[in-house]
């Protein structure tokens, strides 16, 4: 009980960045991994078989096992 005391008054003590929004690292990861898939996909040679193997041919068994 007094555990829980001292942490719900750490909690109301501590406050965000005021330059930072609250969800800015998960944005940041995913905005930066996007970067990466879209240079990926603009610089090899041999991307457009690999995205049909691995992400579109998969999505397609499935919606096909689903009909």
């Amino acid at each position: 009980m007094v555990l829980k005391n001292y942490l719900r008054s750490k909690e109301k003590d501590l406050k965000s960045d005021e330059n930072y929004p609250e969800n800015f690292w998960p944005k940041l990861i995913t905005l930066l991994c996007a970067g990466a898939f879209i240079y990926w996909v603009m610089t090899t040679p041999d991307s457009d078989t690999a995205l049909n193997k691995y992400l579109f041919d998969p999505i397609l068994k499935q919606i096909d096992k689903i009909k």
